[in-house]
């Protein structure tokens, strides 16, 4: 296997080729400690931060901005974004609040990133 990426790790931006396979990973073009770990990480289980929009009933904030709490796996996105795409929000939240536990793998919970108010103005 020879795969070339760019590192995300740091604001560097280094680009890696990535050869081998399994615990013989020869990862070239890193600058820095981080390279080493994005580019064997990236390689064997990719992981994203995932951030998006759930609907609210709220007529004057019709979106409100998400996110997950963890990084998860690359394959399971998708999955991720029906499991939040069925949730809506009709209660007060601020962010970093939890709307919804056990997304997925059980530890990974959906957090709100803006702030919803359902109050009198």
């Amino acid at each position: 296997m020879n795969k070339r990426i760019i590192c995300i790790a740091c604001p560097r931006g280094c680009s890696l080729t990535v050869s081998g396979s399994g615990d013989e990973l020869l990862i070239e073009g890193n600058q820095c400690r981080k390279g080493l770990d994005y580019g064997r990480q990236e390689v064997l289980q990719p992981l994203r931060m995932l951030t998006t929009t759930v609907k609210t009933t709220n007529p004057d904030s019709p979106r409100l901005p998400v996110r997950l709490s963890r990084e998860i796996p690359r394959e399971k996105l998708r999955e991720s974004m029906r499991i939040i795409n069925g949730f809506t929000a009709e209660l007060d939240c601020s962010p970093g609040d939890i709307l919804v536990t056990g997304i997925l793998e059980g530890d990974v919970n959906l957090l709100a990133t803006g702030e919803l108010s359902y109050g009198k103005r």
